[in-house]
């Protein structure tokens, strides 16, 4: 009677698993002290993306959040720069060029700090290159810590 239940109902068998198809659990390795990655930059002339960002058509939105310990600047520009023909080549060329990355990260920031009631912190930006039929389409997407008195003037350890 002692492998018998007393409440009437039937033994329970602890699950197993029978059928394993794959190896099991192993230590990772220890990964390499130089990691590389090989990347496609092109130049434009920086003159060519400035004329373009010049006349390009910029709009841009955001809003303030209270995050679990500070405001934050969340904000999206979008800037259609005027190539002409061929937008959909240009987009990977704006897309692939230092120049124009910085030139649509720098209107970014200018347009975040227009419209942000307080001054920024460090922006982490995301960028998206498009073709448009008025142009090349750049999104930028922005997120930055707002900084009021007390924290603008605080020490960085």
């Amino acid at each position: 009677m002692l492998g018998r239940p007393l409440t009437g109902s039937i033994s329970v068998r602890p699950a197993t698993i029978t059928n394993v198809n794959h190896p099991g659990l192993a230590k990772a390795g220890a990964l390499p002290s130089i990691l590389s990655r090989t990347a496609v930059m092109v130049l434009v002339r920086d003159g060519y993306w400035r004329s373009l960002f010049e006349r390009a058509d910029i709009v841009s939105e955001g809003a303030e959040r209270e995050e679990s310990d500070q405001r934050v600047w969340y904000g999206s520009t979008s800037i259609i720069l005027p190539t002409g023909a061929d937008t959909a080549r240009f987009a990977v060329l704006a897309a692939y060029d230092a120049h124009a990355r910085t030139r649509a990260l720098r209107a970014a920031r200018r347009e975040a700090c227009s419209r942000a009631p307080h001054p920024l912190g460090r922006l982490a930006c995301d960028l998206h290159f498009s073709a448009d039929p008025r142009g090349v389409r750049i999104d930028v997407d922005v997120q930055a810590p707002l900084m009021d008195r007390t924290t603008a003037f605080k020490a960085t350890p």
